[in-house]
């Protein structure tokens, strides 16, 4: 049984599809977990209407993508939910892709609530409840948390960006005496 809502679209039509890209940061291990599950990252922040490297990123942190991941305080799987939450979203925690949904979900609810990444990243990690007046509480760990967070949401974006082909350079006329030319090429 699904959860209400739940009518994911493989292409969110406001969602270019993304193709998936290694990290380069990940261990193999992690990196073929990611890869795994980024096809379900991908509709989920997409449906959700969240930067697919946000969400990426945030599923990174909570979990380094492993579906099985369990927390000291019992949240559970991709995007390590507390039972309680998971009941009041309607899904079924131990089901990867309804662990997604309600991450994706409780994610976008936080982001409409703070109106700001960084708030609504803290108020995913330590509550709602704990960010006041518009401030980021003073957790050490959840600072850690969101600015972990964002670093790797950034290199995902970089990756996201990178040109497919080399660059072309100018003949060595056009150039300055002192630059130097480059090509960038992945695979």
């Amino acid at each position: 049984m699904q959860p209400e809502g739940f009518q994911a679209q493989l292409s969110p039509p406001d969602c270019a599809p993304t193709a998936y890209r290694p990290a380069g940061f990940l261990s193999a291990a992690a990196e073929e977990r990611r890869a795994a599950h980024f096809g379900a990252m991908h509709a989920m922040a997409c449906k959700f209407g969240i930067p697919v490297g946000l969400f990426d990123a945030l599923i990174m942190q909570e979990s380094a993508y492993r579906p099985g991941a369990v927390s000291p305080k019992n949240a559970f799987g991709l995007a390590q939910l507390m039972p309680q939450t998971a009941a009041e979203l309607g899904v079924d925690r131990y089901d990867v892709v309804q662990n997604l949904f309600g991450g994706a979900k409780y994610l976008r609810a936080q982001l409409d609530r703070f109106g700001h990444y960084p708030l609504a990243l803290a108020a995913y990690n330590a509550g709602p409840g704990r960010v006041r007046n518009g401030k980021m509480p003073p957790i050490a760990e959840t600072r850690r948390y969101v600015a972990d967070i964002l670093a790797n949401w950034n290199r995902l974006e970089d990756l996201a960006t990178m040109p497919a082909l080399a660059a072309v350079s100018a003949p060595s006329s056009a150039r300055e005496p002192a630059e130097r030319w480059i090509s960038i090429t992945s695979f």
